[in-house]
């Protein structure tokens, strides 16, 4: 049985795809003049943001950067990001049957900060691991062992759920169930343990 929740966040408890997407490629061109297409933008969700820069030759203290934040920010203002339709009700049921929560993310602190509809909820979460906590972020399975060493969880009786390859191998090298969140989602994995079309999906793991 499952008893221990661990989820992703962007494309999976927050729809943030499109938003993002689209924000940071006007960002790209009103600095670099530089179009990208559809599918280099992709792996932002699959990557943390320095290796996501780092791959277009951006670097993270350069003045580039600092202007790319700095218009990605003011556009993103204007598109406030929140939860997958069924996802605060899941997360209220998960806790309210005592399962254990947690979040994964390659999301930096600062930028968990900025999901004001997360940080409301973020009391029902047992523990949060963010990229800039660790010093291998996913697909390394260090985020997941600490939370389980730190817990003393059962890797059986733990499932991580998120929407792309790197979390499906993070899940497999940290010996624990992975859940793929199939909901609006344009990622290809070929291995998970359970399949979600839909958020209530989960709830056969509840019930």
């Amino acid at each position: 049985m499952i008893k221990n929740f661990i989820f992703d966040v962007d494309r999976t408890l927050i729809d943030s795809y499109k938003p993002e997407l689209e924000t940071l490629k006007e960002a790209l061109f009103i600095v670099t003049k530089n179009t990208y297409d559809d599918e280099t933008m992709r792996k932002l969700t699959t990557l943390t943001t320095d290796e996501f820069f780092k791959n277009l030759g951006i670097e993270r203290n350069s003045n580039t950067m600092k202007e790319i934040n700095h218009y990605w920010g003011l556009l993103l203002e204007k598109r406030k990001l929140h939860f997958f339709d069924g996802i605060k009700n899941l997360l209220i049921a998960l806790r309210k049957n005592n399962f254990f929560l947690g979040i994964v993310t390659s999301r930096t602190k600062e930028e968990l900060d900025e999901l004001e509809e997360l940080l409301d909820c973020i009391d029902l979460f047992d523990t949060v691991i963010t990229s800039d906590m660790v010093t291998l972020p996913k697909p390394n399975p260090e985020s997941l062992n600490i939370i389980i060493d730190k817990f003393n969880l059962k890797r059986d009786e733990t499932i991580y759920i998120g929407d792309s390859e790197s979390d499906s191998i993070a899940a497999k090298n940290a010996l624990i169930y992975f859940g793929f969140a199939n909901w609006e989602n344009k990622n290809k994995i070929f291995r998970y343990d359970y399949l979600f079309e839909k958020v209530q999906d989960i709830n056969k793991l509840i019930y």
